[in-house]
């Protein structure tokens, strides 16, 4: 199940590098767990893009409600329909005609069996975003510095593809007896309780 061949060149950012645009990276690096038997795919490539998924990847690997779990374990086909607007303005395209469109691989976060704790068992994908990336971006006032507008689009493009991606990724958990479920910061402080990015 596990997308090895995907963590082979899609490794985490160790180095500190900033990412495009100066911004901070996230922390990232390759998780140890204590109980590899649950996992599914390589133990030796768990793969945390955040603190967030860190502390996620410990939950799946200490807690008993967890019988199996995995990380990025498959690749999802969506179309992202932004990235091809500035071509289509320019060009006189149609930005709604599905030929117009990108086709690209979803990487789902986690997958996980959890116990219900009454003889049956849930199956499902979990996204790890933080909460202000689910709010749709309000456009800047016509006047704003032209940063401002920048800002917007990245945070619109953003938005927009991640829908698509989730949508993609809801109907594939539901043909396939399974649950999508997107968490937030604020739903692993209720799943697993306060936690520190610099918790090891």
């Amino acid at each position: 199940m596990a997308t090895d061949s995907y963590k082979s060149w899609h490794r985490p950012n160790t180095s500190g590098t900033k990412k495009e645009g100066g911004t901070a990276p996230s922390r990232q690096g390759y998780a140890v767990i204590s109980n590899p038997d649950k996992y599914i795919g390589d133990p030796t490539k768990i793969i945390y893009r955040s603190s967030w998924e860190y502390s996620f990847i410990k939950y799946c690997d200490s807690s008993p409600s967890v019988l199996r779990w995995s990380s990025e374990p498959i690749a999802v086909k969506y179309f992202d329909k932004v990235s091809k607007l500035v071509e289509c303005q320019k060009y006189g395209l149609d930005p709604n005609n599905p030929t117009n469109w990108i086709q690209k691989n979803y990487y789902i976060d986690f997958w996980c069996v959890v116990d219900k704790g009454n003889g049956e068992t849930r199956k499902m994908f979990i996204e790890i975003k933080p909460s202000n990336k689910l709010i749709k971006p309000v456009p800047p006032p016509e006047k704003s510095s032209p940063a401002a507008h920048k800002k917007f689009n990245t945070l619109a493009k953003e938005y927009l593809i991640n829908e698509e991606k989730f949508r993609a990724m809801k109907k594939y958990a539901e043909a396939n007896g399974a649950e999508f479920h997107v968490f937030t910061e604020k739903t692993l402080e209720n799943i697993i309780g306060r936690f520190s990015s610099n918790q090891k």
